[in-house]
């Protein structure tokens, strides 16, 4: 099994037209931002999407919920 590379590591966030909620749908690998949006608009366009967010890993602030 391949090691993902958070540094090319981009999240990949949707909205459908029809619903408010904005959901998590996967995750691409990708040299440049330009093809991790082209990665993820062909991996996941197979619903109607109202807006889709690419986001760099790196980028995402994890909350972890206290104990």
């Amino acid at each position: 099994m391949a090691r993902i590379d958070s540094e090319r590591s981009f999240e990949v966030f949707a909205r459908h037209a029809k619903d408010p909620n904005i959901a998590h749908v996967g995750q691409v690998q990708a040299d440049t931002q330009r093809d991790a949006l082209v990665f993820a608009f062909t991996l996941y366009d197979e619903r109607k999407w109202e807006d889709m967010f690419v986001v760099p890993e790196a980028d995402i602030v994890r909350l972890v919920r206290p104990e």
